[in-house]
Formats: C-alpha cells, sequence, structure tokens
C-alpha cells in the first residue's frame, strides 16, 4: 500500500483521545518505508494539529469529513464548505429544537449559546444518575472541549461571522429522542449529506463531501492509483473511504456494520488497532485477528 488513511476518534486516539506511542511509532515507520500516511476525520483541521503536534506525527489531513484537505506542511488543497443559507436553515432548526450543534470553519469553531446551555445541563443530567466510566469519561473530555481557545460562543447562528467557511455543523445530544428526530429530519433533504460518527450525533455537511471522496482527491494529487489505498475507521462517516480505497480495515471496537463491511479487521483502538494494521500491511500479512477475514488487494 502507498497510502494509508485513518479516521481519528475511535481508530487512532485511545480512550483518553490521545496517540498512543504504539500508534504514533507505527504512523512514523510508515512514513520512513515510503507510505503516505494521512489523518481523515470529522474534526475541524486546526484541532487535529493540535493532536497531531501532541502525538508526535506530522500528516496531511482530511478534515470535517472531507470538507477540507491540507497537505503535512499546512496548505490547503482542497475545501468545500456549505453553501450559507444551506448551513443557515440548518442550524435555525437546531437552535428552534433545542439542539446542541458545532459549527466548524476555518476560523474556529461556533455555537450557540442557547443550545450549549441546553447541553450542559443534559450532561449535569447523565452525570447525576452516575453512568458508567466510559461514559463520565466522554462528558469529561467534551466538557475540555469547550474551553478551547477557537471555541466560540455565538447568541445565534446570524453572529457567525460572513466571512467563516462552514463546513461541517454537528449535532449532539444525550437525549436519543432528538437524535432521532434530527437524523430524520436531515437524511431527509437532498442539499445536505447526513452522517453520523458515534451513538450520540449527527452531521451535516455539502452532499459531495465525504472522507471517500476526499481520500480520493487526496491519491490523486499524491499521483496514487486507489487500488493502492488503504484506509481505517471504526463508525458510520468512514464508511465512504472504507469502501472506495483498495483495502478498507475496520476497527475491532467498530460498529458491527462497518465491522461487516470492511475487508478486514483489526485490533481495537485501546489495544494500538491501527498500528497492528500499519505493521501487518509492511509486513504483507492478512490482517484479522478478531475475526477470520482474509484482506484483498494487499
Amino acid at each position: 500500500m502507498k497510502l494509508f488513511a485513518t479516521d481519528l476518534d475511535g481508530t487512532l486516539l485511545n480512550r483518553d483521545s490521545q496517540i498512543s506511542r504504539e500508534n504514533a511509532e507505527a504512523v512514523q515507520k510508515a512514513q520512513q518505508a515510503g507510505m503516505k500516511v494521512t489523518i481523515a476525520t470529522g474534526r475541524v483541521y486546526s484541532d487535529v494539529v493540535a493532536i497531531s503536534r501532541q502525538g508526535g506525527i506530522k500528516t496531511p489531513i482530511i478534515g470535517s469529513n472531507g470538507a477540507t484537505i491540507h497537505d503535512e506542511n499546512g496548505e490547503r488543497l482542497f475545501h468545500l464548505p456549505l453553501e450559507r443559507d444551506t448551513a443557515a436553515s440548518v442550524m435555525q432548526w437546531l437552535e428552534d429544537e433545542h439542539i446542541y450543534y458545532e459549527a466548524s470553519t476555518q476560523m474556529g469553531i461556533y455555537a450557540a449559546i442557547s443550545t450549549h446551555e441546553a447541553m450542559l445541563a443534559e450532561l449535569e443530567r447523565v452525570l447525576g444518575s452516575k453512568p458508567g466510566e466510559d461514559i463520565e469519561r466522554m462528558i469529561h473530555s467534551i466538557k475540555k472541549h469547550y474551553n478551547k481557545k477557537d471555541y466560540h460562543r455565538v447568541k445565534n447562528h446570524l453572529e457567525i461571522p460572513a466571512e467563516a467557511c462552514i463546513y461541517n455543523i454537528m449535532a449532539f445530544s444525550m437525549n436519543p429522542e432528538k437524535v432521532q428526530a434530527g437524523r430524520e429530519h436531515f437524511s431527509s433533504r437532498s442539499d445536505v449529506a447526513m452522517v453520523v460518527s458515534f451513538e450520540h450525533n449527527f452531521e451535516m455537511q455539502h452532499p459531495d463531501v465525504s472522507k471517500g471522496n476526499a481520500l480520493t482527491k487526496l491519491a490523486e494529487h499524491l499521483n496514487i492509483s486507489m487500488k493502492d489505498t488503504a484506509a481505517i475507521g471504526d463508525n458510520f462517516n468512514d464508511v465512504s473511504m472504507l469502501q472506495m480505497a483498495g483495502l478498507g480495515i475496520a476497527m475491532g471496537n467498530a460498529e458491527p456494520e462497518i465491522r461487516a463491511m470492511a475487508k478486514a479487521i483489526t485490533h481495537t483502538n485501546v489495544e494500538h488497532g491501527v498500528a497492528h494494521a500499519i505493521y501487518s500491511l509492511l509486513e504483507g500479512k492478512a490482517i484479522a485477528p478478531i475475526e477470520t477475514i482474509v484482506s484483498e488487494g494487499q
């Protein structure tokens, strides 16, 4: 394989939202061997840069579920934001329904104060019910996210600067009924593409945006055939790149549907599944420690 694309949350990152030493070393060894590695995530570009630096790696970055592509030096190669009127209608609906959202832009993340307050109330109710350790860890990570310097609270979407390119609108709720209502509402619209990256969210982006399309554009930029690409992920926003890459690899902790459609399965993110997949590719071995699935196209 000449190009390896990895999702971030639930894939390259461990439970503490960090890149493990094992994964970082594997990425570095792949690069030393001549393999290109890229991160493909729903997160905004600036957020990924900070995480990558902390983890000690430097790669091209496919951000906002494929709405942006930057090379390893930070030069933007491609972007495709939502139409402004479309984005406004999405955010207005979420504000009316009191569903928290984050609008990802090149100027940072914007959130409406009213929906932010509704989200904090939801989180406090969940914490008060004494949830499991994984839920508590997720909630504390979310609250930490709110204190980042590029996180901006605005009265409503009308206060987002006109020059901001809105690449992705991520809606989040701990209320399953709100999540289901939002998914049903936006999945029926043709002016946005809706994807899901974990249990409590749904995200809206330009209809032509996907991780798979972005991987194709990056491969073309690098003069690499798609049959020589591999992609790894754990959730539904990874489906397009797992299907379009020469080899689609599911994490051991991936959703059952993702595991079923992948050509290979690696270890979980806690067990450094990305590192295992990279080393298997470098050594020309099949990737299937969890289930007997023989990878193709190696």
